[in-house]
């Protein structure tokens, strides 16, 4: 209809133009109301004061036309005025999309902005065409040939219209088979390892929703894999990716060329060598006689790259270069250095920290202002502030200083996690039953990187009063200083364990020294004052222990308790190599300590903790913890308190088992603990994107193992206690939450078992 409008139009123009040339004065444009008269003179391929023929109008017609502003274009001259009189497309007042699911909200609306379908632009039906065919495509990518899209504009008045587009997404298509046609080296079954996208027979579990993504993903794969195993002549012909007549599956043959398999000949290192060539060359992990391996030649040069940032050259460049014998399927490769110029750093600057003050920051740098660049200093650098509490993910980028050679800017990018808050709530944990809790904890008080902690916890075993205060800089070389305060009441027979009430006031100030980048010793000193209320239905072990560590108890039946107050201080070594510290995926930690108490009760405990984590892929780690404590009585004191054994059983030592059940019994059958415990846990660990990023959450798979002895002598092999199961770990606002769901395998007759527990504030 706009053409056939356009086209009545010009006729008029001829008639009121004398069909002559004028030289235009002035342009008059009628009838706009939402396009500024600006818009439009923009578009005209004419101006005032030019020359204008009837020639050109349509040209004009067509050149305003092509905006999509308009319904009808008419010219006309009055006097020497060119006159354009328009009549203006409406605007669109609304858009409603409805039945979208794989296309999120926020990735339509970017489409329709995109394509200039937006609340309050000129709507312009062509656009609405494209939209459809262009979602269209869309889905089809995503596997969706059944995608079905109506997309109407209403008039509402001559200057708006509602567009609305319906979606109904129907049934991904499913890939029924993938053939292989040409590879003889390789089966398909190991080819198709190297595929994302799976036949439908291929399991119940089968990645089988056909995507143009994947596969263009798993042909790449695909064309790696022979890359890396010396078939340099790989590719692909052809795909052919054939719908059935439902819509409903996919078929995909792909024709592909081997070629032959090379090896690599000679390795020759040039360029300028900065580094000797021994150290370069001890980087190169393909040697002369294998297979060729883009994989290994990309990882030498990485690493080759690496030794050279050490050294300071943060732009160097190793450059692989193959020269290829086809008569005896050998190649030459030829390794070229281009260190660049050695770089200084210039500025560290800091940037998404909005509460924590760059020098907090800056304290963990190892790499320095005004210093030779280090990559390696700079990747401490960033494992340190990876490790703060407080900080979820560091990001490093480096920019040259304009107009110098030899000077760099580094840019440290953080992004902050929840470091405290205030307070106030009520909850449930499997292990400790109806909670309330009021407090104040912040790990980053003011952004200074200090540790503040005012909390009441209640549950109904234990309530609780604490302040804390821990300053990880107390002097700039890194040396720590913290002061705790504790009250605590804890009813023992609520916990599963000998009954007796218990008052614990303890206060304590505690000291890291920083011996090495990853070495660290603690000291702690403090007074500690337990009074234990007993009962009637306290066991004969714990009145036993009262009876013979005091003489005026020592003839009574049934003590009512006592009071015990003692000086303590303690001592632990620790070694950490982890790259952050919640969710750690790589490194080893090892600490061992003893803690002394002296007064009433004289006794000791010592511990010896372990972690190791490995990388078995990208989002799968591989974690093996240990935990061995020992404690000891020692000058007249006759065991370890009652109090303070071991015990163990639950989410945080042997999961699969009732908390505190593990370990010696008492008189009354109850959970009494003892002096050596040994436990340990295996754990393959995932991370879950859709659940959140690197430090929120964690599936795992996990085998436990351990128990508590009455003494290290007393240790027996087929004592320990074992269980699997999986698990789910997020650190959240409130605190760590772990799931967990075990079955045990070598529970004996009496032994307590609970597959479902969970806990807050577990460590991870």
């Amino acid at each position: 209809m706009s053409r056939i409008l356009l086209l009545i139009s010009l006729p008029f123009w001829f008639i009121n133009v004398y069909a002559a040339s004028f030289v235009v004065e002035d342009i008059e444009v009628k009838g706009i109301k939402k396009i500024a008269v600006g818009t439009v003179l923009n578009y005209l391929p004419v101006k005032a004061s030019e020359v204008f023929d009837y020639k050109d109008s349509s040209k004009v017609i067509r050149e305003l036309y092509k905006t999509g502003f308009f319904n009808k274009i008419t010219l006309n001259k009055v006097n020497n005025t060119l006159v354009i009189e328009v009549e203006e497309r409406p605007a669109i007042a609304t858009i409603n999309v409805e039945g979208n699911k794989e296309v999120k909200d926020e990735s339509m609306e970017d489409a329709l902005k995109q394509i200039g379908m937006t609340k309050g632009r000129i709507y312009n039906p062509k656009l609405l065409e494209k939209l459809q065919l262009e979602l269209q495509q869309l889905y089809y990518s995503m596997g969706k040939y059944a995608i079905r899209i109506d997309a109407t504009a209403t008039q509402l008045d001559a200057d708006r219209v509602d567009v609305e587009i319906n979606i109904s997404e129907g049934a991904p298509a499913k890939v029924r088979s993938i053939n292989l046609i040409g590879n003889h080296a390789f089966t398909d079954d190991i080819l198709l390892d190297a595929f994302k996208l799976e036949a439908s027979d291929s399991g119940v579990f089968a990645s089988d929703k056909y995507s143009s993504v994947k596969l263009s993903g798993d042909l790449e794969n695909l064309n790696s894999f022979y890359l890396d195993n010396g078939y340099i002549q790989f590719k692909v012909d052809s795909k052919q990716v054939t719908i059935t007549p439902d819509k409903g599956h996919i078929n995909v043959a792909i024709n592909l060329t081997e070629g032959d398999q090379f090896s690599i000949s000679k390795i020759n290192l040039t360029g300028e060598l900065i580094v000797p060539e021994p150290a370069l060359m001890s980087r190169v992990l393909i040697r002369e006689g294998d297979v060729f391996s883009r994989k290994q030649i990309t990882s030498s040069t990485k690493l080759m790259k690496a030794l050279l940032g050490i050294e300071g050259y943060a732009y160097a460049e190793v450059n692989a270069i193959p020269k290829v014998n086809e008569e005896d399927k050998t190649i030459e490769l030829t390794l070229l250095v281009n260190p660049g110029p050695k770089m200084q750093v210039r500025k560290i600057i800091f940037e998404g920290n909005t509460r924590t003050m760059d020098a907090v920051l800056r304290r963990e740098m190892r790499q320095m202002e005004g210093a030779q660049f280090s990559s390696s200093r700079v990747q401490r650098s960033r494992i340190r502030l990876q490790r703060l509490k407080y900080i979820s993910s560091v990001d490093t980028r480096y920019v040259r200083v304009p107009d110098e050679t030899d000077l760099l800017d580094i840019h440290v990018t953080v992004e902050e996690r929840f470091s405290g808050s205030f307070t106030i709530g009520a909850g449930y944990s499997e292990e400790q039953g109806v909670l309330f809790n009021l407090g104040l904890t912040n790990g980053n008080i003011f952004g200074t990187g200090n540790r503040l902690g005012v909390t009441f916890n209640n549950n109904k075993a234990q309530e609780q009063y604490e302040f804390s205060y821990e300053n990880p800089y107390y002097t700039p070389e890194g040396v720590s200083r913290g002061f705790s305060l504790s009250y605590t009441q804890t009813d023992a027979s609520e916990a599963a364990i000998s009954n007796f009430l218990l008052d614990q006031i303890k206060g304590s100030v505690t000291y890291g020294i920083p011996l090495s980048e990853f070495n660290k010793i603690r000291f702690s000193f403090g007074l500690e004052r337990n009074e234990v209320t007993l009962s009637t239905f306290s066991s004969e072990e714990v009145f036993e222990f009262v009876r013979d560590n005091n003489e005026a108890f020592e003839n009574v039946l049934l003590p009512p308790g006592d009071v015990y107050e003692s000086f303590f201080a303690s001592m632990s070594f620790s070694k950490d190599s982890r790259n952050r510290l919640i969710f750690p995926e790589t490194g080893v930690v090892n600490s061992i300590g003893v803690e002394i108490f002296t007064g009433d009760l004289d006794y000791y405990k010592t511990f010896y903790r372990h972690q190791s984590l490995f990388p078995l892929a990208q989002k799968v780690t591989l974690s093996f913890k240990s935990n061995i404590g020992h404690g000891e009585p020692y000058n007249e004191t006759t065991d370890l308190p009652f109090f303070e054994k071991y015990r163990a059983g639950g989410v945080r030592t042997v999961r699969g088992y009732d908390y505190n059940s593990l370990g010696p019994k008492d008189s009354r059958n109850e959970s009494f603990g003892g002096n050596f415990q040994l436990i340990t846990n295996t754990e393959i660990l995932f991370q879950i994107d859709a659940f959140g990023g690197a430090d929120t959450f964690r599936l795992g798979v996990y085998f436990d193992m351990g128990n508590v002895f009455p003494e290290p002598n007393d240790f027996d092999v087929d004592e320990l206690r074992a269980s699997i199961g999986i698990s789910a770990k997020w650190f959240t606002a409130v605190g760590p939450i772990e799931l967990s769901y075990a079955d045990p395998i070598n529970y004996q007759n009496g032994d307590e078992l609970k597959h479902f527990q969970f806990s807050l504030g577990a460590p991870f």
